[in-house]
């Protein structure tokens, strides 16, 4: 399930433009059945429930943790020049490792290791079980081989497979984006153009850098890019300015054209990025770029000589004053598909499908006929009967018959009804048209409310041409099958006069692309939030492609057992809640949409463990938690909207919730208020004012481990407020407003100093924030128990935090000057309390870090990324200790000049010599570490000998055989 971007009466379009027309209204007021196959429904919700209000909510979270602020102004170029930041820092780390310390080389060395799942085996799919991974966007299949595949994920990345799925390889994990909207393969030159930005208008559907050329796509797979041309716009006043075609922004499209190889067509939606989604409309551009499409020439050479055109598709006036920007005035809509009619290699006859409003008119098909002109012309061929951008959004097929081009277009359009579906309010059409796109039919009865209430997100479409139209073949997708209409997956045989045969069996949920291979149209491959399918016999079977090889889990949370570091809780979008076991093994725990999870740390074995998880959160719907006492195996959900949570509260959509010590562990859960439940869910009591901020939720919540009465939450609004009497009335820390110390910004994680109470730490959730003294994504609150004392800790010089959002946080346990932040792009680590950071580890692609957590046997960093699953790596070495003592001739006698070699663990080697006496010591050694240490001497023979390191170590002697 995904969300439209809708903040009541305003809806915001994916990318950064809010439209207060209203134009949602009819969505966000209507009530749905919610469907019974539909892994998001929600246990605590019976019958119907406000989809609308859902979606929103969700939306809004997800956007929190990307950065986005509707309330605040923001530079979409942020991220790229975070990610900039972050590889000069690693290059410097790398080129300067001989003048590095210890701790520093230990910290740029660290090796990430992934963890999966790959797959989740027991997915939550249609009517059978079938293995699934995270959200696929993105297909393209080579015309000459349908084994060679490549499928580009929501946040994973791309990846290659030329064994048609059977195994698959990433390679992309080096680009600054890897959330991918749109694939075009380029067989000639051995090229993959990849579109950087999910464009499906999800709520997590992040936004992207702009293109990558990825050469040599089948060997070396060598990334060029990222590809943004600059162009100049004309701000309202006519002053010029410039700003990158794609900043910002999706690409839901790429075209090539066939007789100008130099020339691409890409279709620019919107994309979730920057310190709010809603700036003022004089910010709007630059260096946010401009929705539609863009025409770039000179593809084949160097990227510094690509440049592009604004390909103005609708110059209707929408009176929001755009046309100032850009003369002559365009639109600034959501292009969501480009087709060119095949039977034109020139690229002049051109189809757009853009995403309009219902007050503007301006949504539909567009046509050209001279779309390589300098100055191409379009003609509304079709005006959509959408009320709504929810359901604005449509996707075009084209082919070559002998008269003509027949083209369909499926799009979210509401369904005039037919065979399939009788209600006129459930959303999802088909049309064709027979004459290249000049005149469109009226709906064709077959299609009728395929995607239901989420085309705006459910739309996979692909066609195989048939003898006439009335044996076209169309395979067509959207949300789940049921009463309503909506169906998981479709066939028809007759060019979708007439009902779809579903061929939804072992399926996920959520369709977003359908491809049949040009070089046989049996062969099929699928992409849904569940991952990538495949069929061999024309979609009629589906077979699950997520193996051992493919990982593009979007995680939410993680969770860790306080003895066994292989029992793992995290929460997913759209697949719920995994278990990871030894191996790693990983399995479904619960289904739904899963959010924080949390694992009781009393727990002695890994099946008497109480366990916690939330779903989504609603107002007026559900509001909690649900518990399991037998390590997930069943979960009980009275804790929603019940044994003392109300269920009117304002809420995240992902509520957090987090431990305090005890025994058992003391839950606290935070709506737009504190809950506390000393009895395992059993009975919640409100802990805080109630609310804390009217109708602003709570965000984040911290208690000491080691003193259940010092508390610290935030709010969306960067409110903070604390205890540590274990009072029931918080007291504000640094009031939003004027003279507040932390910037006003989504407070993202807290965390205790383990040893000190009265340290906690703060990061927030954003861009935007410049990288100054005083404008730390980290702060450090000291002196809580009496006069805080306030002070960013986002570190110094060249070894400082980038702009970047830092939505997980932790604090070595055994040395809380260890600090790790889990950012947007990866992983920094500081060793002196937040005075420095640097870039943490090899081996981690550029990928958002949701969540992190400390195993205690063995100590490692374990992270829960948003799409590319959980990885990790082993900790920096705590404090530097000594190993001493004494060599001796076996007669006792001190030996001189023996050499004592000790290996550690990771392999590094130290020596050291012995004195006059036979002494020897080894200082500044890492402690929570084995080492192995072997006396070399020419006279005499030792016996090695290995000693875990927790604290100095004193004589430790060696004694010669005879």
């Amino acid at each position: 399930m995904k969300i439209l971007i809708v903040f009541g009466a305003i809806i915001l379009l994916a990318g950064g433009l809010v439209v207060g027309m209203g134009a949602a209204g009819d969505v966000k007021d209507k009530i749905v059945e919610y469907f019974s196959d539909d892994p998001d429904r929600p246990p605590g919700a019976q019958g119907e429930f406000d989809e609308a209000d859902y979606i929103r909510r969700r939306e809004e979270f997800i956007a929190l943790l990307q950065g986005v602020d509707p309330t605040k102004p923001f530079d979409p170029t942020s991220r790229v020049r975070a990610a900039d930041e972050m590889e000069r820092q690693e290059a410097y780390l790398k080129k300067n490792s001989e003048t590095l310390s210890r701790h520093e080389l230990d910290a740029a060395t660290a090796v990430w290791t992934e963890l999966g799942p790959n797959p989740i085996p027991n997915g939550q799919t249609q009517s059978v079980v079938s293995a699934v991974s995270g959200r696929v966007s993105a297909i393209e299949i080579d015309p000459a081989d349908p084994n060679k595949v490549y499928v580009g994920t929501a946040q994973g990345g791309v990846f290659r497979s030329l064994d048609g799925g059977a195994t698959w390889v990433p390679i992309f994990d080096r680009a600054q984006s890897l959330a991918i909207g749109a694939l075009n393969l380029d067989p000639v030159n051995g090229w993959l153009w990849v579109g950087t930005g999910e464009a499906n208008g999800s709520g997590d559907s992040f936004a992207g850098v702009g293109l990558y050329r990825v050469e040599n796509v089948n060997t070396t797979a060598t990334l060029v890019g990222p590809i943004n041309p600059i162009r100049n716009y004309n701000n309202a006043g006519g002053t010029a300015v410039s700003g990158g075609f794609f900043s910002g922004r999706s690409i839901s499209k790429i075209l090539r054209v066939p007789s100008s190889p130099g020339t691409l067509f890409v279709g620019i939606a919107g994309g979730v990025i920057g310190i709010g989604g809603s700036p003022p409309l004089g910010n709007l551009v630059p260096p946010l770029g401009m929705r539609g499409m863009a025409r770039l020439s000179n593809v084949t050479g160097p990227p510094s000589g690509i440049t592009g055109t604004r390909i103005a598709v609708s110059t209707v006036d929408t009176g929001l004053g755009l046309c100032g920007f850009d003369l002559p005035c365009t639109v600034n809509r959501n292009v969501n598909d480009i087709a060119l009619d095949p039977q034109d290699p020139s690229g002049d006859k051109m189809i757009v499908w853009l995403n309009g409003t219902s007050t503007a008119n301006d949504g539909g098909i567009y046509r050209s006929t001279n779309a390589m002109a300098a100055t191409p012309t379009f003609t509304q061929t079709l005006r959509t009967t959408s009320t709504s951008t929810s359901n604005g959004r449509g996707e075009l097929r084209a082919y070559a018959r002998v008269a003509s081009t027949v083209l369909y277009a499926a799009s979210g359009e509401p369904s005039t009804g037919g065979s399939l579906c009788n209600s006129a309010s459930s959303a999802g059409a088909l049309r064709r048209s027979d004459d290249g796109g000049a005149t469109w039919s009226s709906q064709l009865a077959g299609g009728g409310g395929f995607c239901a209430g989420q085309c705006f997100y459910n739309i996979g479409f692909d066609i195989v041409a048939g003898a006439t139209t009335a044996t076209d073949k169309l395979l067509l997708g959207g949300n789940v099958r049921s009463t309503n209409c909506a169906k998981l997956e479709g066939t028809s045989l007759d060019g979708g006069a007439t009902v779809f045969a579903n061929t939804d069996v072992g399926l996920h949920a959520d369709t977003h692309v359908i491809k049949v291979a040009a070089s046989d149209s049996n062969v099929v491959y699928r992409g849904d939030d569940g991952g990538i399918w495949k069929s061999a016999d024309g979609g009629l079977t589906w077979a699950s492609l997520n193996n051992t090889t493919f990982r593009a889990t979007q995680f939410q949370s993680i969770a860790v057992h306080p003895t066994d570091a292989n029992f793992t809780l995290g929460g997913t979008q759209d697949n719920g809640t995994e278990k990871m076991t030894a191996g790693p093994t990983w399995t479904n725990s619960r289904g739904g949409d899963g959010g924080f999870a949390l694992i009781d740390q009393n727990a002695t074995n890994t099946t008497n463990v109480t366990a916690y998880h939330t779903f989504f959160n609603q107002t007026n719907s559900q509001i909690g938690y649900e518990r399991s006492t037998d390590a997930g195996v069943t979960w009980d959900f009275s804790a929603l909207c019940s044994n003392g949570i109300s269920c009117s509260d304002a809420t995240n959509f992902y509520a957090p919730m987090v431990l305090g010590p005890g025994s058992p562990n003391p839950i606290y859960f935070g709506s737009d208020r504190l809950y506390r439940s000393p009895t395992t869910g059993t009975g919640n009591v409100v802990v805080s004012q109630a609310p804390l901020v009217a109708g602003v939720p709570i965000s984040s919540i911290a208690i000491s481990p080691v003193d259940d009465n010092y508390r610290i939450v935030g709010n969306n609004n960067g409110a903070l407020w604390f205890t540590t009497t274990g009072s029931s009335t918080l007291t504000s820390l640094d009031p939003v407003g004027g003279g507040s110390v932390i910037p006003d910004f989504f407070v993202a994680r807290m965390a205790f100093d383990p040893i000190n109470k009265n340290t906690v730490y703060i990061s927030l959730g954003n861009y935007g924030n410049g990288t100054g003294p005083t404008q730390s994504h980290v702060w450090k609150v000291a002196n809580l128990n009496t006069t805080p004392i306030i002070t960013a800790a986002n570190g110094t010089g060249a070894n400082v935090l980038p702009d970047v959002p830092v939505n997980a946080f932790a604090v070595d346990p055994l040395d809380p000057t260890k600090l790790y932040a889990g950012t947007d792009i990866g992983v920094y680590a500081s060793l002196d309390g937040g005075a420095n950071w640097l870039p943490m580890g090899t081996g981690l692609p550029r990928v958002a870090v949701f969540d992190m957590a400390i195993t205690a046997a063995p100590r490692v960093l374990r992270i829960a990324t948003h799409g590319r699953g959980m990885w990790e790596t082993g900790l920096l070495s705590n404090a530097n200790v000594s190993i001493s003592g004494r060599v001796a001739a076996p007669d006792g006698r001190g030996l001189r000049n023996a050499a004592v070699v000790m290996t550690a663990s990771n392999g590094s080697v130290r020596s050291a010599t012995t004195s006059s006496f036979g002494f020897y010591n080894f200082d500044q050694v890492p402690v929570n570490d084995t080492y192995g240490v072997r006396v070399n001497s020419r006279l005499y023979r030792f016996s090695p000998r290995s000693v875990a390191v927790n604290a100095a170590v004193d004589n430790f002697d060696f004694l010669g055989l005879e």
